[in-house]
Order: structure tokens, then sequence, then C-alpha cells
């Protein structure tokens, strides 16, 4: 497994247990992006909010950069409702939870975007308990 870091993209990269054949071709190397809220969202609008698990794997059919030789656009819910074996949904949940670890652990160790201090001069103007 192999942490890449792009211009705004963080991914994963793994190998499926069982795979997915299409055309005769099993596809078992993957990349993996961070889920967004937006994935999220288009998501549960093409699943609905019924089942989690239905909404889960749509998002990972969003977030799937790359598996095996197919196309972006081969990689949809449909393909993996019906082909992704139970094993091989664990694998890929355990490399998303291994992106999440390593963009928290990417947050602390950079510059964080934090508000002024309390002790710079900005702030002493906007906090209502500095003032006397």
């Amino acid at each position: 497994d192999r942490l890449e870091q792009g211009e705004r993209m963080i991914t994963q990269t793994g190998t499926l247990k069982y795979g997915i054949e299409v055309d005769g071709v099993m596809h078992t190397d993957f990349e993996l992006r961070l889920p967004t809220i937006g994935d999220n969202i288009d998501a549960v609008e093409q699943v609905g909010a019924t089942s989690n698990l239905k909404v889960h794997l749509a998002m990972m059919a969003r977030c799937l950069v790359r598996l095996g030789t197919l196309s972006k656009e081969q990689v949809t819910y449909e393909l993996l409702s019906q082909n992704l074996v139970d094993d091989d949904f664990d694998v890929l949940v355990a490399q998303e939870q291994a992106l999440k670890k390593k963009r928290m652990e990417s947050n602390q160790s950079s510059p964080a975007s934090a508000s002024p201090s309390p002790s710079s001069p900005d702030s002493a103007l906007t906090n209502p308990a500095s003032a006397t």
C-alpha cells in the first residue's frame, strides 16, 4: 500500500483479495481517495437513505480513482453491488480508514490554519472578556 499526495488529493492504493471480473478480465489493483460530503450527498440521492451499506458502496464507487484497467465511468454502484465480494468491500473500508488516519497525521504535522492567538493585538479587540 502506498500513500500519494497530489495537488489536493490524497489517495491510497491496494489490492482486492478476489477482484472484479469484467469481460473476462480480473481487476484487483485499486486507488482510492477520501470521500467528501458531496460524495455522501450524491450517494444518498442515488440509492436513498434506507441502507447505510448501499450509501457507503455508492460512495466507494465515487471514490475509486482506479480499479484495474477499468475506466472511471465503468466503476459504478451497479458494478460494485453486483460483483464485489464482501471481503473486498472490507479491504476498501480498511483503506478508507487508513486514508483518514494519514490525513489526520498530516494535519497534525502541517502548519494549522487557526484563529489568531489570544495574545495577539487583533484578538484583544474582538474578545469581550478582555474589554474592561
